[in-house]
């Protein structure tokens, strides 16, 4: 259905208006509304909507350029064609000048007249289309710029979370004449679940080794990982003889807090004892280290990972921890990140550990993390590793 268009006409003359008005009718979609005065007009133009004014300039009391110029002025209207009707030039350039869009002389010509409406109604459309357009794009950079606001906003929180998270890794470990230790944690976003924790007691008696990756990654995977740290040193810088009771502690605290179940983590816990050279080992749903000595979780003492369930037992593997023997710690995001093919790094970490035991635990590091990011494409997780070497 073709759009009616409502032509104004203000003309104090009645025969003139009818004049009009007859030799509009035979043009297509037009609906004539006529006005006797400028004020009447102005109600109007206040009520309906109005696609082309045709004005006479000669008006008593709010003459037709004055009625123009508020025309002109009122931003909601001003867009609307104006054809003037006129028989003095100098009142013509008037118009033209505060912004009428056309004139007519008197006496009026009917095939002007129609040439000059027809034109105009299409330069409406025209401006009414590019009106609409204009307001959807003013809208669209609006709500871009808004979105962008809060993209910068997320972004520096992000930026903010990683700095925190990066001070809590270790940039240096404990020092021993009995270890070599040396870790790496890269996240695959700016954020990350991954969690690299080396301290030792109050006591100075152990020093600990805590790996943890967190279900998914990101920013919500990072402020679990804070408070699992927080967690985990309050309970096992104790140093207490019931490394696995420690690690009860620590998880039960956690699933009280987790009770809706939505995040858990997989961790695995080592304690070397320094006066004994042995080393413990607490798995909660994590992969074993890998090197010798071999310490092996069995079904029977390898226990759920950290926030599924509270007051889980863990069991305790242990084993002497001597010169020459070496472990290393990782999560699974060095496996399971794949190269161009598709295929997972997986077992390719086993061989090459074997090869480079004899390096000191820094070089193993810069080894392994070489030829990961060699063999993928792209890296889409989290990637934790740590090595440990009694000297």
């Amino acid at each position: 259905m073709k759009k009616i268009n409502n032509i104004l006409i203000v003309n104090n003359e009645p025969i003139n208006l009818a004049l009009l008005d007859l030799s509009l009718k035979e043009l297509n979609n037009i609906n004539i509304i006529s006005a006797f005065d400028s004020y009447q007009a102005l109600e109007y133009l206040k009520k309906k909507s109005i696609d082309l004014i045709i004005v006479d300039l000669s008006m008593p009391e709010l003459g037709g350029l004055d009625f123009l110029s508020i025309l002109k002025r009122d931003k909601p209207i001003k867009y609307i064609p104006v054809i003037v009707i006129t028989s003095e030039t100098e009142e013509r350039y008037k118009a033209l000048e505060i912004g009428a869009e056309d004139f007519l002389s008197k006496p009026l010509d009917v095939v002007e007249l129609k040439f000059k409406v027809t034109n105009l109604l299409r330069l409406k459309k025209f401006n009414d289309l590019l009106k609409y357009f204009n307001e959807r794009l003013e809208e669209e950079v609006t709500n871009k710029e808004k979105e962008l606001k809060k993209f910068v906003q997320i972004e520096q929180e992000l930026l903010l979370a990683r700095e925190i998270q990066q001070r809590l890794i270790p940039k240096s470990y404990p020092e021993s004449n009995q270890l070599d230790i040396y870790g790496s944690c890269v996240s695959a976003s700016e954020v990350g679940g991954d969690y690299l924790d080396v301290f030792q007691t109050d006591s100075k008696e152990y020093t600990v080794f805590i790996i943890a990756d967190v279900s998914g990654h990101g920013f919500a995977s990072a402020l679990i990982s804070m408070q699992f740290r927080s967690l985990a040193r309050i309970e096992l810088m104790k140093g207490s003889d019931d490394f696995g009771a420690e690690v009860e502690r620590v998880n039960t605290v956690f699933s009280n807090d987790n009770r809706d179940g939505n995040m858990f983590i997989t961790a695995l816990f080592l304690r070397f004892h320094h006066k004994t050279s042995t080393i413990e080992s607490v798995n909660a749903g994590h992969y074993d280290p890998l090197g010798e000595p071999q310490l092996i979780h069995t079904e029977e003492t390898k226990g759920l990972p950290i926030g599924v369930m509270p007051d889980t037992p863990y069991g305790v593997v242990w084993s002497p921890f001597i010169s020459g023997n070496a472990l290393f710690l990782y999560t699974d995001g060095i496996i399971e990140c794949e190269n161009i093919h598709g295929e997972m790094y997986g077992n390719k970490i086993v061989g090459l550990y074997e090869c480079i035991q004899p390096f000191r635990a820094k070089k193993q590091i810069e080894f392994i993390l070489e030829a990961f990011h060699e063999f993928i494409y792209e890296q889409n997780d989290d990637v934790t590793i740590l090595a440990i070497k009694a000297i």
